[in-house]
């Protein structure tokens, strides 16, 4: 929010009317209100506040219309101020009594509502543009672009005569919600609630990953013969912590043990199909030599097997 010009009529103390420019004052980025006590400091905040909300500022007594004020002229705030990048003007006239057209007396003058927003034609000329004379339209505009309600903006913006105490005594939780608007915090609570479901989504995730991996580790143990030892160090679902480093520790065991089961299972394989053949060999040797020491060839043994199996016997029936 920057503040651009303050115009007031009748308003407080302010018989007349009065105008502060905050842009020349602004120039050097800072300034200070000072003055002696009833000169009108809270009243410029007052005005800021009427010119914004349509009342005075919370829990602060504020008479609006000025004693000294003539009697036809209206009591009024006019605010040039930008919210959110855009200019506005907001022009403002309370309920109060005014002197009739005809006759003696006052008759009720309503309270009027104003806004306008600075814009350019297509040939770069400035004008305001009235946007509503509604005293609903206006205020959710503003509250919109300002982001906080009265009783906030007076607690955070307008703190004269040491009122920034009843901010730090406010509780916990209406410090929160009134920093959480003020400092657009929203898109935190946004991520803080992605996170938390992302968390959710992880856990569910790694449960499903440490039930997958104990289902194998069952599954291994029952392929696993009993030399292994696959029960030895096995992983558990008491250990949900250290259970993954903790399975493959152990099916790395069980493989190198597999491994060399099988190492060793081929070298005896290599082992006992060389004594096979050393066998054979013998045997072949063993019947070569009780061939020759019955003097016969190998043509004739092949004769003496014929002649023991003699041929088929023919006959006649009788």
């Amino acid at each position: 929010m920057r503040l651009h010009a303050l115009h007031l009529q009748a308003f407080g103390p302010f018989a007349d009317r009065h105008t502060v420019n905050f842009d020349a004052l602004s120039a050097d980025g800072l300034f200070l209100l000072h003055g002696d006590t009833g000169a009108g400091k809270s009243t410029l905040f007052a005005a800021i506040c009427v010119a914004l909300y349509g009342e005075p500022p919370t829990d602060r007594s504020v008479h609006l219309r000025s004693h000294h004020a003539p009697a036809d002229l209206l009591t009024e705030v006019t605010l040039e101020v930008t919210l959110a990048g855009k200019r506005l003007r907001i022009r403002r006239i309370p309920a109060q009594l005014k002197p009739k057209v005809r006759g003696p007396g006052d008759t009720p003058q309503k309270a009027e509502t104003y806004l306008s927003e600075w814009t350019s034609n297509a040939a770069g000329e400035g004008h305001w543009e009235p946007l509503s004379k509604s005293h609903r339209e206006a205020a959710d505009e503003i509250k919109a672009l300002l982001g906080m309600s009265r009783k906030q903006f007076c607690q955070v913006v307008l703190l004269p005569q040491n009122e920034f105490t009843k901010f730090l005594r406010a509780d916990a939780s209406e410090r929160k919600d009134l920093l959480g608007k003020l400092f657009h915090t929203q898109r935190f609570a946004s991520i803080e609630a992605w996170l938390a479901d992302r968390k959710s989504t992880l856990a569910k995730t790694r449960d499903e990953a440490r039930a997958d991996v104990l289902r194998l580790a069952e599954r291994i143990q029952q392929a696993a013969t009993d030399d292994l030892e696959p029960e030895s160090g096995a992983p558990t679902a008491s250990e949900p912590t250290t259970l993954t480093d903790h399975a493959r520790t152990w099916a790395t065991a069980l493989c190198t043990a597999a491994a060399a089961r099988q190492q060793t299972a081929g070298t005896t394989l290599v082992h006992a199909q060389q004594e096979l053949t050393a066998f054979q060999d013998k045997e072949r040797a063993v019947r070569e030599l009780a061939r020759r020491q019955h003097g016969s060839s190998p043509g004739d043994e092949g004769r003496e097997k014929h002649a023991r199996c003699p041929g088929p016997v023919w006959g006649w029936g009788p």
